[in-house]
This record gives structure tokens, C-alpha cells and sequence, in this order.
């Protein structure tokens, strides 16, 4: 999996309350629920925090606002995340204690959703507007909980014919896999990308990308551009239908990018961007044209974390600078009938273009995004293979791919993108024995029911992790 958040997610389910659909929430009413019986643990005047709301999963078809969370509790401030992850709601306890009101600046990078009539804000928050709610940052796990979420989690990973992640990190997560590594308990292997907040901490001791083995290693830094697809707000040039005049949340200004991005390139770091909506890919593009041209590597593999909404004009730029894409993988299935209303027919032909990209000899890969959408491998090749949703509705299906090139996104192009080329991603003497069996024929069995396929084993470093 070429992105994902999975040890931190492991994390959150020690700590935080579980709003998915899978966790059994169907409407604002379980959502309150649910809230309401962590509140009730929870001592008063401390935090309350969910994670994975999908408005499309919810029988209301909406978000809830402040007053709906306020149902829940209100001696405890509250904040929830969506699935998308950069998208959040809070209760009126917790605007009341960061001062925001309906006279509060939207901060940059940025903004609060307000009543169109009043101004006051509703209660829901974009990009960086979390850190004026909550400037303390996520509720951090100890470091049992951040070893403990991170175990059971990649285990999960192996059961689902999963042999190496590829995780955005943070502090928290790197000590968890370095914890696990060092007890010998890691089921799957680990890739990192960490958090560019933390370069100033990483360079000054020394560690860039390669530090690590075989199991663990750091790969280089993510930025983010923009906001996120399954929350519809991911920076666009053409408005969302849904929506009129609303083109997405920058996460960002082009100034902080240049700048953040610069200093780290100068230094020698590998940057893997959140870029997902066109807007935001051309401004990562423009920034990483000069930031090669004022600082020149040979074989730099940069990576476009999702580019998602493309044009044919970016998908020749982005050949041309040798950026490395990672779409997703699952959305197509899982998140595809919310996003008809939002993109329409036309867009959606030019979304997770794996067609495209490939036929443009570019080397992609996929990834869950996890906990964004669920990250069965298999789920996201019957994905990019049929290019149906879960309802069944056929979108953007001239970007099919073959059973065989879908694979190869999670094992010979994953391999590339991570700098694993010589020792994983495929069956060879001289490489690591990480392999998975299936319980079907992947390539004869009709595409429509490959995800039903089951996992049989899961193989790492020659062991046994799993076994059905």
C-alpha cells in the first residue's frame, strides 16, 4: 500500500471513538451516541475526539453541525474528522474556548463553514482551522497505545494480503515502528514519510532518506496542497457541481510551499506531495520544476500523493518532470456515488487516471489513504479494473486498467516509488521471500468478483504471517 496512515489510525482506535459506517454509525443519531458514551468516561472539560464520519454514509446525507455535537456533550469540547481526514466538526464548547466567533478571520491555509445568514460558524472546519480549535494538535496516544494500535493494525494488513505500507508518520508512529522492529513483532514491512514539520528536527541529526533496513525505513517528507476528494474539497479549476463557486480548500499559500518545499530539497530530501485537486497538482509542479532546476539530483522520485483530478496537459508535465503519482486505489468502489454530484460524468473520466498515466509510460502506483477508505488490496484492483461503484454505476471507465497492470501498482511499481526495486515487488531469485496467496485465480476468475477473492497466506521475509 503506497500511502496510508496506518499506524496512526492504529493509534486512534486506542484513544478516539470509531464514526465509520463499519463501526456501525448509520445516521447523526448514532454519531451523538456514540460521542456521548466516550463523553460520559471522559473526565469533564477534557477532549472528546472521533474519526471517520462520511456525511454519504449517514442516513441524513449531511455533516452535523456544532449543535448536533452539542447533543452529545456539552462540558467536554469536541472535535470529530471525516474520512477524508481534512475536514473536521466541533461543538460549541470547543469554538467557545479557542474565541472563535462569527467575527474570527478564516486562518491561512484554512476556513471555518458559516450560516449564509448570520455568519456564524456551523461548526465544521477546513484544513488548517483545526489547529485554531484545537492548537494543541491530534490527542497524542503513549507510547504503548502508539506500539500497541500499530501492532494489531499491520496485522490486520497482513490478513488482507498486505506485505509493506508505505505510512505517513509522525513522531508517534516512526517510535512505534521502531519499537515493533526492535522486538522482533513486525508482521509487514514499513515504508515512512514523514510530516515536513519535522525536517528541521530530522536534518539537524542527520537522518534523510535511505536511514533504516530492510523492515523499517524513511523514504522522505509529505507536504500538503489541498484538501481531500471523499470530502469534496480538494482545490479544483472548475467549480464543483454541487456546489457553485466552490472550488476546494489550498491547504497552503504558493509562498509557504516554495519555501518549506526549497529547504528541504536543498538538503536532499525526497518530497512526496498531498496534491489531489488540478489546481493544487499545477502548483506543486511549478514549485518542484525549480526546486530540481535551482537543486539538480539524479533520479529524484518525487511523488504526487493521489493526483487525482488530471488533465492531459498535466499528465505530459508530470512525465516530463519524472514526478511518481500514487492514486487511489479503493475510491473508485467505496467512495465513487458521492462523488458523481460533486465532479460529474466529464471529470470523473479524468480522475484516478490510471489509464492515462500509464500510457504515458509513467511509473504509478495506488494506495488506500487508510483510514480514508478501507485497504483490501483486492478492493482497490476490482476498482481500478471494473471502475464501478459500490452501487454499481460505471465512472470514468475509460480509465480501466488490466487485472495485470492493476497488480503491478501494488507490487513492481510500489517496489520503484518506495526504492525497493532490487529486493521486493516481485517473485525473483535475490529478493525478499514477501509473497501472498490467493485463494482464487485473480487472472481467469471474472473481474467483477475480484473482490470477493479471499486470502489464503500472507508471506514476509520467508515467514508466515497469516494463514487462512
Amino acid at each position: 500500500d503506497s500511502h496510508c496512515h496506518m499506524m496512526r489510525t492504529g493509534a486512534d482506535r486506542m484513544i478516539n471513538v470509531d464514526l465509520s459506517e463499519e463501526a456501525g454509525v448509520h445516521s447523526i443519531g448514532d454519531l451523538v451516541e456514540r460521542l456521548k458514551e466516550m463523553a460520559d468516561e471522559t473526565p469533564e472539560g477534557e477532549w472528546v475526539v472521533g474519526y471517520q464520519e462520511d456525511d454519504s454514509k449517514l442516513a441524513e446525507k449531511r455533516h452535523p453541525t456544532r449543535w448536533d455535537l452539542d447533543e452529545a456533550s456539552t462540558e467536554h469540547p469536541i472535535i470529530i474528522s471525516t474520512v477524508g481526514g481534512h475536514f473536521y466538526v466541533a461543538n460549541s464548547l470547543a469554538f467557545e474556548r479557542a474565541g472563535v466567533s462569527k467575527d474570527t478571520p478564516d486562518p491561512v491555509g484554512g476556513k471555518f463553514d458559516r450560516d449564509p445568514e448570520t455568519g456564524e460558524p456551523t461548526g465544521s472546519l477546513h484544513e488548517k482551522a483545526f489547529g485554531v480549535i484545537k492548537p494543541e494538535g491530534p490527542s497524542e496516544p503513549t507510547r504503548e497505545q502508539s506500539y500497541e494500535g500499530a501492532k494489531r493494525i499491520l496485522q490486520e494488513c497482513a490478513e488482507n494480503g498486505i506485505t509493506c505500507i508505505y505510512d505517513s508518520v509522525g513522531r508517534s508512529s516512526i517510535r512505534a515502528a521502531l519499537d515493533l522492529r526492535n522486538r522482533g513483532e513486525l508482521p509487514v514491512r514499513v515504508r515512512m514519510d514523514a510530516v515536513i514539520g519535522l525536517f528541521p528536527d530530522l536534518n539537524r541529526l542527520g537522518i534523510y532518506r535511505g536511514m533504516g533496513d530492510d523492515w523499517v525505513r524513511l523514504c522522505g517528507l509529505k507536504f500538503f496542497f489541498d484538501g481531500a476528494i471523499s470530502a469534496r474539497t480538494a482545490a479544483v479549476t472548475e467549480p464543483y457541481l454541487n456546489k457553485p463557486g466552490f472550488y476546494g480548500v489550498m491547504a497552503t499559500t504558493r509562498e509557504i510551499a516554495t519555501e518549506t518545499i526549497m529547504e528541504a530539497y536543498a538538503e536532499g530530501y525526497r518530497i512526496s506531495a498531498h496534491a489531489n485537486g488540478d489546481a493544487a497538482i499545477a502548483m506543486y509542479l511549478d514549485i518542484m520544476e525549480e526546486a530540481q532546476s535551482r537543486y539538480p539530483r539524479e533520479d529524484p522520485r518525487n511523488r504526487d500523493i493521489h493526483c487525482t483530478v488530471v488533465t492531459p496537459e498535466l499528465v505530459e508535465r508530470i512525465r516530463r518532470l519524472g514526478i511518481l503519482p500514487t492514486i487511489f486505489g479503493p475510491y473508485v468502489y467505496y467512495h465513487g456515488d458521492k462523488l458523481i454530484p460533486a465532479f460529474g460524468e466529464e471529470r470523473l473520466e479524468r480522475m484516478f487516471a490510471a489509464r492515462w498515466f500509464l500510457d504515458a509510460g509513467v511509473t504509478i502506483t495506488a494506495h488506500s489513504d487508510h483510514p480514508c477508505a478501507p485497504y483490501p488490496p483486492l478492493m482497490a484492483v476490482h476498482g481500478l479494473v471494473n471502475r464501478t461503484t459500490k452501487a454499481g454505476r460505471p465512472i470514468g471507465r475509460s480509465q480501466r486498467i488490466s487485472v495485470v497492470e492493476a497488480l503491478k501498482l501494488y507490487t513492481t511499481n510500489a517496489a520503484y516509488q518506495s526504492f525497493d526495486e532490487d529486493r521486493l515487488g516481485s517473485i525473483e531469485v535475490g529478493k525478499l521471500a514477501d509473497m501472498v496467496v490467493l485463494g482464487e485465480d485473480i487472472l481467469t476468475v471474472p473481474t467483477e468478483k475480484i473482490i470477493d477473492i479471499p486470502i489464503d497466506m500472507t508471506i514476509v521475509d520467508g515467514n508466515i504471517v497469516y494463514e487462512r
